[in-house]
């Protein structure tokens, strides 16, 4: 029991109200087992007691409470006693059995308490779930699942108590009907069975030993009859599962006798359950106890349905393993395989010969079930499976041509397991083998990931790819499994196979580890007996095949290090002295592979060392017959593996060794004529390596190789040459240009190789001319263009290899005869290539010819056309983008970059040997004068590319030249000048670089032994490079050009000066600018000692006609205005005169004369006393169209000053004069402008007729004056958002709007020129007197824009600016009335409302009368004002002006303006808005005679008059006498809701008639004044408004002359002109019956 205290923090904690998201109901729950760990048996008694206290207790909480209770009992289980136990036992017996105001989640919690209270408390609670579950009572599911999860923990206490309830149950079954309770009795059985088996299977530990089988036939008996015979054939497929599942579990202890006779219906019955496309598991596991049971008890029904077994079982293998793969299949797998392996060791013979027809079978699906039933049959029964491995063996070797990857793969799993248990050394076995090997050599592709298992579950999709690796670490583990008397000497028959190439890395592996385990095993010196072995391939054989794979650095997978590994370890079967050599040298060789693994090795390099290594090991074998074998290999090599390449090209260097060291002249000329014949000319891997065999074997047979090349070249493939247009159309489809190729070739490596002392005599007479015949291709006489790249690259190669060995022995004064006639080869190679893209290395390698020719003697006579075709080969190239995508498939973008590195490289090795041969300044001049044009290039990629030549050629210069000779220095003066232009370049790597030509040409220019301290400046100059700008230009300029003024000798300043006169145009635009700066250093300079002057500034002049970069010409106007500053009033009448618009030259000096205060004050005051006169003058427009003479004047004093002010030296100059310029410019403007209006301008808006866009009188002046302010404005603090949003720019310029640009401008000035604006106001005032009516208009306008802005306000300048409008009223132009009018709506928005209402109430009411019937805008505009002063005007306001208002507005609410109408309405609105109108009786009288003006327009044409009349009618509900009324216009306050407008004037006449009848009468008149108007609607309104409120009148009034009349005006309705009058009159007339 628990505490006081205890209970009342219970009570407190079960008040707590749950939440939805779980956060307070989890808080309570721990709280609550907090609490029951103190004290379980008292909290867990509250909470029973609470529960069974509070019956309304909601069902959340309820459950909520259960589950407390559930985990307390977990937790506490020691601490509970039997009296509590027993409580609770009750208490979850009671929720689990209700039936009303519970779900499933309560009765389970219930149950779950219920179960865990009787794990201490078994028997109470079996006690109470055996006194539920009774024959006379409804079976509940949570008592049957109770039982069978109490069965499940307690075996050894319920198994003997399970008599009574397994009768009940068999008692109860056949009455249960709904699917949830069939279920439950179906697990309930189930769990029984199993109880019982377990209980019966630990006998021994058991409390009643005398429990056996047949104590429960007979129940379990019953049940199987019930659920065979009655649930299965009638429900649906969930509960026929769950039958099945138990037939299963229950068939154990069921009579043998009544199994046995059950068996030939229960299995097929079974069997008929399986879907024909899916599986399902629960149906093979009921199965599998079938199956246990019958094979348990050797039953012999179970022969006879074996068939029908293996077929379905069979299907459903195949079914399962076809299906996406998720836990459930894979446990549906498992099962059947299971079934299969429980029949195995009664059926074998049976069930092998069903699985091997099944593999007969050609599909994939029903193969890939068997191979995995098979599989898992010989891994779990191999001693059933023993006596079947040759059937075995045989069925599968049908399986190895499958072409199903899938199918592949499980095979390779089952060959797996068959090795591991035996089966390879049987007849079949090397089929196996083969079939994996086979499966290694799929084809490889680039990049594979490698598998995680190559056992594992086979996939969905299984690709070439994956199928290979399996089979390759399937390969491991076989050669790992003792099964080596398999593979050995086996895999040997499949290194020399083509189709096993693939494969070839797997077999050296496997080979090398089966020799090793020989080695251990017992130690041998030879692995391969070939007498005994006849199959195994010859040492030669093996040699060849494996050496060839060894050179396969990049292809294949990773088979170079294998298979010399292999090599390495038949050392002595390949040749008893091979190990003398191979020992040492392939253990170097594979430390450099794994040294180098990582990176990408040089296929050529290592070809090099292996074919040194096979050289060393033939000539230490010394074997003349074994060589000759070796070399017969080779070449069938050759003829099996002719579309390889790479591997040819190597084996044809391996023949060539072989060939060197043979003494057989026949021999060798026959195998060189094969090599010839065996070569595809047109694959440059296997031209090379025939050519450098031919260049091995000339080391000893030159004569033999010569002669070969000339007989081989005069066979009939040179006579059936193609036609002449073939050849020009395309030459790299003739076969015969491809062998030229190659013949070239082989002379080249000849000459590298061959004995020099012997090839020296030949290269002239013999070499190089058979070379150029080869060539030069020749069509009836004709010579044709090469442009097939394969023989222009061999030319230049055997070229270059020519020379190199030509170099290597000739004495220096031996004369090459054809150096000439081939550097002319060279060039034309060079200029047939394109100067888009380099895409090829002919450039290079033609480049790097010439650089050799030119070693050799005789020497040049005129180099320049050599060096400008090599300069345009490189130079013309285009950048290569770093991240481009190639769009040349033959070359990738960084093969590309790669190549035009190492040209560049070839250039600058050819241009250093030409300077080598003139190394004197004139060398230098000569270089320059051709590299000149391309580091002044337009192109950045070229100058780059030039001018870091043209540095390496100096530094080079610097280190070749002796110091102490004088260098000419009128030599160097342009090559400094043009450095300089470049010191500023755009491109930071051109910068650099020229600073350090600059350094090193002026280095050169000083005397010997003398250290110039300016010259060394330059490196500091260098670093600010880095980093450049406007100003790190300027001061990087000034700094070198004070470094030339002290360093550059007098008489080459004027060379210099040219040169940087011509560099003012430049390409770049930094190289203008900086050549204007160091211009202006050195004239500063050196002025004094420079002549010519004149011509120097013409000069200058001249240039800036073809500047366009504004900075530069500043810097040259500069120049000049320093000249005219000083001449200030002849100057400036002599700019003015100069054509409009003035060029930029004229500008710019008007600009740069801001720079000193007191010539830019100076200037801007000529310019604005100039500008006053032009709009003073008495005529009406001054600045109107007239001739050019008149109007020249005043646009060019606009013009000057919008250049003056526009610039950013006047700012200073602004603000001294800025009320002064403002105003000026804006009535000058306004002059220009020339505002006007049409003449229908007081008409509204809507009346209005649009006429085309008026231009101003003067278009240029107005543009000038427009930007002049423009440029002011933006000087100030603030922000003119608005003017720029709303485009007041250019309303200022259009002549019919201009008059809202200059209000947008005012609210502009407002915010960002506050200083300024009571000196604007003095300046503006007086043109208010002015004639010109446009000057007027501005000025009105911006005033009464101004007068609403807040600064205005706070300047004190209100009242003079309403003062000023008002008497603007007066003003003789109504336009300057209207904006009056429009600007004092604005007064007293940011003071005191009231203060100016008594000036302009009055004065609107005076307005509004004069102005509604003609000038309607007028009337419109004071009417808006007058409302913006009423919003103004505090609510307590009492003047009796406002009753005067809202008589004034009453005939403007029927004014035909909609504008005017609905603003007359918003105006009575705001008049009801203030208390003390609302009980002024006139007022009050006035507003119950517009009630008639309200509910007509409640059907307004306009939208805002409608919206307007129902907040009004609103509003004035309260201020009339009738609560009805009042809550009928309450109905109106939703605008959305739509209005029966008929049915609502029906309502409201009623309620006037009842509430109102005084007014009755007086509504009815004043409803037919509104027959004749003229509005459509209004007549509409007014005859329906007028017959609702008829009916409602006194009752004498029908026969009063006054309804006379008003019936005589509805009669004169029914002839109105337009229909829908005429209907809704009909409509009035049928309401008046009565009259």
């Amino acid at each position: 029991m628990a505490s006081g205290k205890m209970e009342a923090l219970l009570n407190l904690l079960l008040e707590v109200p749950l939440d939805d998201d779980g956060l307070v109901s989890q808080t309570v729950f721990n709280s609550l087992q907090e609490l029951g760990r103190v004290d379980t048996e008292g909290v867990l008694t509250f909470l029973r007691r609470y529960i069974t206290h509070h019956h309304h207790l909601p069902l959340a909480r309820r459950t909520a409470l259960l589950k407390a209770m559930v985990q307390m009992v977990k937790d506490n289980i020691n601490n509970l006693g039997r009296a509590v136990a027993k409580k609770l036992i009750t208490l979850a017996s009671v929720e689990m059995t209700k039936h009303k105001d519970v779900t499933d989640e309560h009765q389970e919690v219930a149950t779950r308490l219920l179960l865990n209270v009787g794990l201490w408390f078994t028997k109470e609670t079996y006690d109470e779930l055996l006194s539920l579950f009774q024959p006379k009572m409804d079976p509940l599911f949570f008592v049957v699942l109770a039982l069978a999860n109490l069965c499940k923990e307690h075996v050894h206490f319920m198994v003997p108590l399970l008599r009574p309830v397994l009768r009940t149950m068999v008692t109860l079954l056949p009455a249960v009907t709904e699917a949830k309770s069939k279920w439950v009795f179906c697990f309930a059985l189930g769990i029984f069975s199993e109880s019982i088996l377990a209980y019966l299977y630990d006998i021994d530990e058991a409390p009643d030993p005398t429990v056996k089988k047949n104590l429960f036939f007979l129940e379990f008996s019953t049940a199987y009859d019930t659920l065979f015979n009655t649930w299965l054939p009638l429900n649906g497929e969930n509960v026929s599962t769950a039958v099945v599942e138990t037939l299963g579990q229950i068939t154990h202890l069921v009579p043998f006798d009544k199994l046995e006779n059950e068996l030939p219906r229960l299995i097929p019955t079974i069997l008929a359950l399986y879907q024909g496309t899916s599986s399902d598991f629960c149906i093979t596991q009921g199965l599998y106890g079938v199956l246990h049971t019958a094979v348990e008890r050797n039953s012999e029904e179970l022969a006879l349905q074996i068939d029908s077994l293996l077929n379905s079982l069979h299907k459903q293998i195949c079914i399962a393993l076809w299906q996406p793969s998720d836990v459930y299949v894979q446990k549906q797998r498992k099962e059947i395989l299971c079934c299969f392996k429980l029949l195995t060791p009664a059926f074998t013979s049976h069930i092998i010969e069903f699985l091997l027809l099944k593999l007969e079978i050609n599909n994939s699906q029903i193969r890939l079930g068997t191979l995995t039933v098979l599989d898992h049959l010989i891994n779990m029964v191999p001693l059933y499976m023993a006596s079947q491995k040759i059937q075995i063996l045989a069925g599968t070797k049908l399986l190895v041509l499958d072409t199903n990857n899938r199918v592949k793969a499980k095979l390779s799993q089952v060959i797996h397991t068959m090795a591991t248990h035996n089966y390879l050394h049987l007849d079949g076995g090397k089929d196996m083998v083969e079939f994996i090997i086979r499966q290694c050599a799929l084809p490889v592709t680039e990049n594979e990931e490698k598998s995680a298992d190559p056992l594992a579950e086979i996939a969905d999709v299984v690709t070439d790819q994956n199928l290979r690796r399996q089979c390759e670490q399937l390969m491991e583990m076989l050669t790992a499994l003792p099964i080596d008397n398999v593979l050995w000497p086996l895999l040997f028959d499949f290194i020399i196979p083509v189709r096993c190439t693939n494969a070839l890395a797997t077999i050296c592996n496997s080979l090398v580890l089966l020799a090793m385990k020989k080695v251990e095993a017992e130690p041998t010196e030879y692995f391969l007996n070939y007498k005994e072995h006849s199959n195994i391939p010859g040492p030669q054989a093996l040699l060849t095949r494996l050496l060839t794979m060894s050179s396969s650095l990049h292809q294949g997978k990773n088979r170079c290090i294998p298979a010399l590994t292999l090599l390495q370890v038949l050392g002595t079967d390949i040749h008893p002295a091979t190990p003398q050599v191979w020992e040492k040298e392939f253990l170097t060789l594979l430390d450099y592979l794994q040294e180098n693994y990582s990176r990408s090795l040089l296929q050529s390099q290592w070809e090099e060392k292996l074919v040194k290594v096979l050289l060393q090991t033939l000539e230490l074998t010394a074997d003349e017959e074994w060589a000759s074998q070796f070399a017969t290999e080779l070449v069938s090599h050759l003829h099996r593996h002719s579309n390889v390449s790479q591997e040819k090209g190597f084996v044809y260097k391996c023949l060539g060794v072989v060939l060197q060291l043979s003494q057989d002249e026949e021999l060798v000329k026959r195998k060189l004529q094969e090599m010839l014949q065996t070569v595809q000319h047109g694959e440059s891997l296997e031209k090379e390596g025939v050519a450098i065999g031919f260049g091995y074997c000339a080391v000893t047979h030159l004569d033999t190789a010569l002669t070969t090349l000339k007989e081989f070249a005069k066979l009939n493939i040179f006579k059936k040459t193609a036609s002449y247009f073939q050849i020009i159309k395309d030459q790299e489809n003739i076969e015969a240009i491809k062998v030229k190729s190659t013949l070239i070739l082989c002379y080249g490596h000849i000459m590298s190789f061959s004995p020099k002392e012997l090839t020296l005599d030949r290269v002239d007479t013999e070499i190089m001319e058979n070379v150029l015949n080869h060539y030069n291709i020749k069509i009836l006489g004709m010579k044709v263009e090469v442009r097939d790249l394969t023989l222009k690259l061999s030319l230049i190669k055997t070229v270059t290899q020519s020379v190199t060995a030509i170099q290597s022995i000739a004495k220096p004064d031996y004369n090459f005869s054809r150096k000439t006639e081939l550097l002319h080869y060279m060039q034309e190679l060079i200029k047939a290539e394109p100067t888009e893209v380099m895409m090829t290395p002919v450039r290079k390698s033609a480049i790097n010819a010439c650089t050799s020719l030119l070693k050799l003697q005789p020497p040049l006579k005129d180099s320049r056309q050599l060096i400008q075709t090599c300069l345009n080969g490189v130079f013309s190239l285009p950048r290569i983008e770093v991240n481009a995508v190639s769009e040349h498939p033959t070359i990738t973008t960084e093969e590309r970059q790669v190549l035009v590195t190492e040209t560049m490289t070839s250039l600058l090795d050819f241009l250093k040997e030409l300077l080598l041969l003139d190394l004197s300044g004139t060398g230098l001049q000569t270089i320059f004068t051709n590299m000149e044009v391309w580091i002044q290039s337009a192109k950045e990629h070229t100058r780059e590319m030039a001018i870091e030549t043209f540095l390496q050629l100096l530094v080079f210069y610097l280190e070749q030249v002796d110091i102490k000779d004088n260098v000419p220095s009128h030599n160097l003066g342009v090559i400094i000048g043009c450095m300089v232009l470049r010191c500023t370049d755009p491109s930071c790597i051109v910068r650099e670089m020229a600073i350090e030509c600059l350094y090193i040409l002026l280095y050169i220019q000083l005397p010997a032994n003398q250290q110039d301290t300016e010259v060394e400046h330059l490196k500091n100059i260098k670093q600010e490079l880095y980093q450049l700008n406007q100003s790190s230009i300027f001061q990087i300029c000034t700094d070198i050009g004070n470094v030339l003024s002290k360093c550059m000798a007098q008489d080459q300043l004027k060379s210099l000066l040219f040169t940087l006169f011509n560099g003012l145009t430049d390409n770049q635009y930094n190289g203008s600018y900086s050549a204007s700066i160091i211009i202006n250093v050195l004239i500063s300079k050196c002025g004094d000692s420079l002549t010519d002057v004149p011509e120097m500034i013409k000069a200058l002049h001249h240039q800036l006609q073809s500047m366009v970069q504004a900075p530069i010409v500043q810097i040259v106007t500069c120049t000049i205005s320093d000249l005219v500053s000083q001449h200030m009033p002849v100057t400036l009448p002599c700019l003015l005169s100069y054509p409009i618009p003035f060029d930029n030259y004229i500008g710019d000096l008007w600009r740069s004369l801001m720079k000193t205060n007191s010539v830019a004050t100076a200037s801007i005051k000529y310019l604005l006393d100039n500008l006053k006169l032009l709009y003073e003058s008495s005529k009406e427009s001054l600045l109107g169209i007239a001739s050019n003479s008149q109007t020249h004047q005043p646009l060019a004093v606009i013009y000057a000053l919008h250049e003056v002010i526009c610039s950013q030296d006047s700012i200073a100059m602004i603000g001294s004069l800025y009320p002064q310029l403002f105003s000026t410019v804006l009535i000058h403007l306004s002059s220009s402008v020339q505002p006007r209006f049409p003449r229908d301008f007081l008409r509204i808006h809507s009346d209005r007729k649009a006429g085309p866009p008026q231009k101003p009188f003067n278009v240029t002046a107005c543009h000038y004056s427009v930007e002049i302010l423009q440029f002011m404005v933006r000087q100030g603090e603030g922000s003119d958002v608005d003017m720029t949003k709303n485009e007041g720019w250019d309303l200022l310029k259009r002549p019919e709007v201009h008059h809202q640009g200059v209000a947008l401008l005012a609210g502009a000035m407002a915010n960002r020129a506050v200083p300024h604006l009571i000196g604007i106001v003095e300046q503006l005032t007086p043109v208010l007197t002015n004639i010109h009516e446009s000057q007027r208009i501005t000025v009105a306008a911006f005033f009464g824009e101004l007068l609403g802005q807040a600064v205005v306000s706070e300047m004190l300048l209100t009242d003079t600016l309403v003062s000023i409008l008002l008497r603007c009223l007066l003003d003789s132009s109504p336009v300057v009335q209207w904006l009056a009018i429009k600007g004092l709506g604005n007064a007293g928005t940011w003071n005191d409302g009231d203060k100016y209402a008594s000036k302009l109430l009055p004065t609107m009411l005076s307005l509004m009368d004069m102005n509604s019937k003609q000038n309607t805008l007028l009337a419109y505009e004071a009417m808006s004002t007058l409302s913006k002063t009423l919003d103004r005007l505090p609510r307590h306001y009492t003047e009796p002006i406002l009753t005067d208002v809202a008589l004034g507005i009453e005939p403007l609410l029927e004014h035909r303006q909609d504008k005017v109408r609905a603003t007359a309405f918003t105006t009575l609105w705001k008049l009801l808005q203030f208390r003390d109108m609302q009980r002024d009786p006139i007022f009050l009288e006035h507003l119950c005679s517009t009630l008639i003006y309200l509910l007509l327009h409640l059907k307004d044409r306009n939208d805002e008059v409608r919206r307007v009349c129902r907040v009004v009618l609103k509003q004035l509900g309260p201020l009339l006498a009738s609560e009805r009324l009042c809550a009928l216009f309450e109905e109106l306050g939703s605008e959305e809701m739509p209005l029966d407008y008929d049915n609502y004037l029906t309502a409201a006449s009623l309620y006037i008639g009842e509430d109102l009848p005084s007014e009755v009468i007086h509504y009815i008149q004043h409803c037919a004044l509104f027959f004749s108007s003229p509005q459509t609607e209004m007549r509409e309104n007014a005859v329906t408004l007028a017959s609702c409120l008829m009916p409602n009148a006194a009752l004498d009034y029908p026969r009063s002359p006054a309804a006379n009349q008003v019936c005589q005006a509805m009669i004169t309705l029914l002839s109105d002109h337009v229909q829908s009058v005429r209907v809704k009159t009909v409509m009035a007339i049928q309401r008046l019956y009565m009259y």
